[in-house]
Parts: C-alpha cells; sequence; structure tokens
C-alpha cells in the first residue's frame, strides 16, 4: 500500500493556519496540480469564496469535476451538499498560469495550496515567483517536497529513480525567499510508502511577505 498522506497532512497546516485566525476563512484559494482533487475537502471548509483547481492532466480535471461538497475526492459525508466542490477547476501550466477570471481585479489568492507537486519540478524558482504573482499580499502557501540531504544534492535538488525530484531544506527556503516568502511551519514527513520503504518527505508553510513585481498598470504589490 502507498499509505498516502499529502492531501491530509496539507490540510492540517491549513487547519493549523486556519485556528491563527478565527473567524476569518480565507477568501479564496487555488489548489495548485489538484489532480483528482483529493486535497480539495480539506480546503473548501477553510474557504469563503472561490475554490479554484490547477492540473495539466484533463483526465484529472475531469474526475474532480464530479465532486461536490459531500461526495467524492475521497470525501463520504453525511450532509447532502450537490454544490461543486471546485468553483473552477483549469488546465494550464502552473509556472505561466495567469490569475484566473474569477478573481480578475482582485488582490490575487488568498491562499495557495501545491500538495505532492513540486516532486514534479526541479528548478523551484520559477514556479515560486509565480505563485507569488498571483497571491495576494501576506497570503500562505503551503507545498509538501520529498527530502534530500546536502550530500546528496550539492544543487538543492535531485532528480530520484522514480522520476520525482527532492530538494533539501535548505534550497527550498532560499529559493522562497527569493520570491518573497518567509518560512512559517516545517515538518519531516513521509508522503507514502513504496515498495514498503518510507519515502522521505517534508511540508512547508510559507507566508508572502513582499512581492515588488509590476502588476497591471504599472502598480506593484506593497511590503507589509
Amino acid at each position: 500500500e502507498l499509505e498516502y498522506t499529502v492531501p491530509a497532512m496539507a490540510g492540517a497546516a491549513v487547519d493549523a493556519l486556519a485556528r491563527g485566525r478565527p473567524g476569518r476563512p480565507f477568501a479564496s484559494a487555488l489548489d495548485a496540480g489538484c489532480g483528482t482533487g483529493l486535497a480539495g475537502p480539506h480546503l473548501r471548509r477553510h474557504v469563503s469564496g472561490p475554490l479554484v483547481g490547477v492540473d495539466l492532466s484533463t483526465k484529472m480535471l475531469r474526475i474532480a469535476a464530479a465532486c461536490t461538497r459531500s461526495d467524492g475526492c475521497g470525501v463520504q459525508g453525511s450532509a447532502r451538499d450537490q454544490r461543486p466542490l471546485y468553483d473552477e477547476l483549469l488546465a494550464l501550466d502552473l509556472e505561466t498560469m495567469p490569475l484566473p477570471d474569477l478573481l480578475r481585479g482582485g488582490a490575487g489568492f488568498d491562499l495557495i495550496v501545491a500538495a505532492d507537486v513540486l516532486v514534479y519540478f526541479g528548478e523551484l524558482g520559477p514556479l515560486l515567483r509565480n505563485f507569488a504573482r498571483l497571491s495576494a499580499a501576506g497570503a500562505p502557501l503551503v507545498f509538501s517536497c520529498e527530502r534530500a540531504t546536502a550530500d546528496e544534492a550539492a544543487a538543492g535538488w535531485r532528480l530520484l529513480p522514480s522520476g520525482r525530484f527532492a530538494h533539501t531544506k535548505e534550497y527550498v527556503v532560499r529559493e522562497a525567499a527569493a520570491a518573497g516568502y518567509r518560512l512559517i511551519a516545517y515538518e519531516e514527513m513521509t508522503p507514502r510508502v513504496e515498495k514498503g520503504v518510507p519515502v522521505r518527505g517534508h511540508l512547508f508553510t510559507l507566508g508572502l511577505v513582499v512581492w515588488e513585481a509590476p502588476v497591471q498598470g504599472g502598480a506593484t504589490k506593497e511590503e507589509l
């Protein structure tokens, strides 16, 4: 068995963020690399406005589109809420995606979660910078990576035999800081078990401190 834990652990990190802002749900959220929607139910309960899922796989997006707020995507609730789990599902590249039409004219996403997505990227800089561009000032970012040591990955990341990438904590924190994020919480974890062997992983919770890239009209996002 894979003993796949990432959606629930990412959800627990969002739970912790929500406890720090009682009575203030997130106005919007991006489930980045949403796949079939396994992380969606963990996010939905903390989001008062649009929950947007993005993935390159249209096949996975079709599965996520069938999920409601009480059924599917790993949820079998007692309440019969047949509203779609996601307000919008888009087939886009996370490194280049623009702000969705649902949020046009707004400040950006109030929360971004990427559960088990960064394992498919070697260099993280372009992805993290685009997450910052898509975010409202101060918005948290939660994501998991597979874990490497500095001895194993001199560049900060390496390709594994599985075809996924592993990253060092130091590399992730450095690239995140360059994109305008500060580390809020960190946890070593086991994202899955493969062939009876626990896979080494880690979970990051970051907060957007500043992003000075130009936005429409030549304005900039201001420093907190």
